[in-house]
């Protein structure tokens, strides 16, 4: 336990941070060929973990450079604490990501301002509803905002058209 209490500075282990960036980047695609989100959550949270397990070990070995059992710690850790958030925790995250998809709430600043228009409205009017100090590029940047998360769609010049959600 000293030893760990003696180190400081930068411990510099390259083996170990490229051995566990593939292995991050092995469960990302993974992850992605699955569509599996939670996998995806979990692996980085593991691989911090993992790192973090081999670093450790690393220490307490005394070695100058990492070992290769201190590589094969360190990602039988990550994959040890990947598997077991996802057991742990991988249903409610799952259930989580689902009721956010089904009720696709607005949540912004300018939610009770967007609220409030009608359904085919202008710059005009999301102004009326802001703060009278709020300026035409300001009002361009939440109309944009808007418009990139498919809230609403351009009708005409300076004209807005609510999206169904």
């Amino acid at each position: 336990m000293n030893v760990l209490r003696r180190s400081n500075g930068l411990i510099d282990t390259p083996r170990l941070r490229k051995a566990i960036g593939d292995w991050v980047e092995e469960k990302r695609v993974e992850a992605a060929k699955d569509i599996d989100r939670v996998k995806d959550t979990y692996r980085k949270r593991a691989a911090v973990i993992g790192f973090r397990c081999g670093v450790i070990f690393h220490l307490l070995s005394g070695k100058a450079k990492e070992t290769q059992q201190c590589i094969d710690f360190a990602l039988m850790m990550a994959e040890y604490c990947l598997n077991v958030q996802i057991k742990t925790f991988g249903e409610s995250l799952s259930n989580q990501y689902e009721n956010n998809k089904t009720t696709k709430q607005r949540n912004s600043r300018n939610k009770s301002v967007f609220e409030q228009l009608p359904p085919m409205f202008s710059t005009e009017d999301v102004r009326a509803l802001k703060d009278s100090d709020c300026n035409i590029p300001a009002i361009r940047m939440i109309i944009s905002r808007w418009v990139h998360d498919s809230w609403i769609k351009k009708i005409d010049n300076n004209l807005w058209q609510k999206c169904n959600r």
